[in-house]
């Protein structure tokens, strides 16, 4: 099954200066290129990347160069309290220079924890992307259809005003000659300020939502949009309940993100974990020396070397991490009854958008019938009013019905098409 929700063909435009049309294409393409939310999120992804090389530094060796100059005053050699002094001919410098180099041999696998952990980081930052993009794509198809709505009930009402001015030079004819009472002909001018003000408040709307639209897609905040006029084909067929969860708990990306903060609580424990073991580090050492020391070795130069391996052991974190392990154990328990409460989230959302959907289909045939039922009213009361029996009021009241209804069935047919997309995001395929 198929339905075509959408265009209602607009005779007229709002008066709205340097109007730009745009496709819901178009503007889901600019709001993924310009969103800034969205360029913040894949910054935070770029970072988790550089983060991860930045742990697996910590897995090759480290090297140090020292290099040191020193100059020497010859040194006084005083009799008794600064009695004679004799000047002991001294180096005029020394230098040294060493390179130092360690390397990791075993810590416990907290190199390897926190590379998991940063990897798992990365893929949440990458998770977060993917549901800003699907909330993005979701605002603006909301506000999309929502310029729609303003710029169809604003045509609607316009064509109103037309049929009211004319009826109000009729009845100013009529007034003149006594056919009618001047009540008749403030209420039915009354009737078109109304319209006038509706006009007048959906165009401030259309600005307004136009520039929530400007800044979410990135275009000057001063552009007015207007939708390109064109039916939406949206497929009905195969919905249900049923799998549109099962389709849910597979592809919303709040799931993988909630099952990947099990992880990282479980990451954070065996990191915590690892506390509790040895630090094994294997060190060489390359020094020179000239001189090598005054006054035996005065014109010497001394090179040695020395490789070792260093064990360290802090014994106090058998008892100092026991807390920071019971937290973090307590952190998965956390971790996976915020698993849970998203999927009651997702469960709650899918089922408000499909009901939500299927009321938008069933609301259409009513509001198809309102408009035929207010439509058939409206000219049997044009019909009696025309000939006198009928009050001016009776004519207002129609009008009204006729407007409402057109309203009513062009804000049912765009809300179609907008729960549909919001069911498709509940789904996770938006």
């Amino acid at each position: 099954m198929v339905f075509f929700a959408g265009a209602i063909a607009r005779a007229q435009e709002a008066n709205l200066d340097g109007v730009k049309i745009i496709k819901l294409d178009e503007a889901i393409q600019l709001g993924i290129k310009n969103n800034r939310q969205l360029k913040i999120a894949n910054a935070d992804v770029a970072i988790a990347n550089e983060n991860i090389s930045q742990a697996k530094t910590a897995k090759v060796p480290r090297v140090g160069l020292n290099v040191d100059y020193t100059r020497i005053g010859n040194p006084k050699i005083y009799e008794g309290f600064y009695e004679r002094s004799t000047t002991i001919a001294y180096l005029d410098y020394q230098t040294s220079g060493s390179i130092l180099a360690t390397m990791p041999i075993y810590n416990g696998g907290i190199i390897k924890n926190k590379i998991a952990q940063q990897e798992l980081i990365s893929k949440m930052q990458a998770a977060v992307v993917k549901m800003t993009e699907a909330e993005i794509k979701l605002t603006i198809i909301e506000q999309y259809f929502t310029l729609e709505k303003l710029y169809q009930q604003i045509e609607v009402t316009k064509q109103n005003i037309v049929n009211t001015d004319l009826r109000i030079k009729q009845l100013k004819s009529r007034v003149a000659n006594g056919q009618n009472l001047k009540s008749d002909l403030l209420r039915t001018e009354l009737q078109q300020s109304r319209f006038q003000v509706s006009v007048f408040q959906s165009t401030n709307d259309i600005q307004l939502v136009s520039n929530y639209l400007d800044i979410l897609i990135g275009l000057p905040t001063d552009t007015i949009l207007k939708p390109e006029a064109s039916e939406v084909l949206i497929a009905t067929e195969d919905i249900d309940l049923q799998k549109s969860l099962s389709e849910a708990y597979k592809n919303r990306v709040e799931i993988q993100q909630s099952e990947l903060g099990v992880k990282l609580s479980e990451s954070a424990l065996s990191i915590t974990k690892s506390g509790f073991k040895p630090n094994i580090n294997a060190s060489l050492l390359l020094n020179s020396k000239y001189p090598a020391q005054w006054p035996d070795f005065a014109n010497n130069t001394v090179n040695f070397w020395a490789a070792g391996v260093a064990l360290n052991w802090d014994i106090s974190s058998f008892y100092n991490l026991k807390h920071r392990v019971s937290g973090d154990k307590l952190q998965i328990d956390k971790s996976n009854t915020a698993l849970e409460a998203t999927k009651d989230k997702i469960d709650s959302e899918v089922k408000n958008s499909f009901v939500r959907f299927v009321e938008s289909k069933k609301n259409i045939i009513t509001f198809k019938k309102d408009v035929e039922l207010s439509l058939s009213n409206y000219k049997i009361v044009k019909s009696r009013y025309d000939n006198d029996f009928a009050l001016i009021s009776d004519m207002v009241d129609a009008e009204l019905q006729v407007n409402g209804a057109k309203i009513s069935l062009i804000n049912a047919n765009l809300d179609l098409i907008i729960q549909y997309y919001s069911l498709q995001y509940a789904m996770g395929k938006l």
